[in-house]
């Protein structure tokens, strides 16, 4: 019986990281109430559990707040930019709509949906990137870009996880909403830590180490 309650047991270490993602996971809502601080609790999140996938046992609270005061200007500039451009290209298709018919009207969408889509594959690399590694907003972007291009088979995966939850409300709502208290709970950390499994070789191949490697090789936070 003694045993099934050491901290050794890889049940009870099942349970401890479950409930490091639980409490990631409230603190990501709660810090993306006001909205425009949203890019920074996201970088809050992954950091966690960019370091629950490679094995740490990291503070949660203290790590999540520490990456999200470190990454907060970054973080919202990123964040606000994504949403200027998702309200620009919703713009262009609601004046598509109005003005443009037929073919005219099909081009547009798919134009807007690549470009959706391009703008997509890159942040699902951008904020991974900003949590682990200092560097300039520009070259965050520009790094994201050629990963996003360079490793286009897991890109599609990560930008397929990353879409799921939208995708899901919008095509069925009444299933989205039944499934809310999951998402409040532990779902986008859920999210977060296929996406972090996903790109852990990408991570362990930009800092010349074995996939396999355990240990946080990226910047102490």
């Amino acid at each position: 019986m003694k045993s099934l309650f050491n901290f050794d047991n890889p049940f009870i270490q099942l349970l401890c990281r479950v409930g490091d993602m639980m409490i990631v996971n409230v603190l990501f809502w709660v810090c993306c109430l006001p909205v425009v601080t949203a890019g920074a609790s996201l970088c809050g999140l992954v950091k966690v559990i960019q370091a629950i996938t490679l094995g740490d046992e990291p503070e949660v609270i203290k790590t999540f707040f520490r990456a999200f005061r470190e990454n907060f200007r970054q973080g919202t500039v990123a964040w606000l930019a994504l949403l200027f451009i998702a309200a620009c290209l919703a713009g262009d298709l609601m004046l598509a709509k109005l003005y443009l018919t037929g073919g005219a009207l099909t081009a547009a969408r798919v134009l807007v949906a690549v470009i959706a889509l391009a703008v997509l594959a890159a942040a699902c690399y951008l904020f991974p990137l900003m949590a682990r590694y200092e560097n300039t907003l520009k070259e965050h972007c520009r790094n994201a870009l050629l990963l996003a291009v360079g490793k286009l088979p897991r890109t599609v995966a990560l930008a397929a996880l990353n879409a799921a939850p939208f995708a899901l409300a919008w095509a069925a709502p009444v299933t989205f909403l039944k499934s809310l208290a999951v998402w409040l709970i532990v779902g986008f950390a859920g999210l977060s830590y296929l996406g972090c499994m996903l790109l852990r070789p990408v991570l362990a191949q930009l800092e010349g180490r074995k996939p396999e490697a355990e240990k946080d090789g990226g910047r102490d936070r």
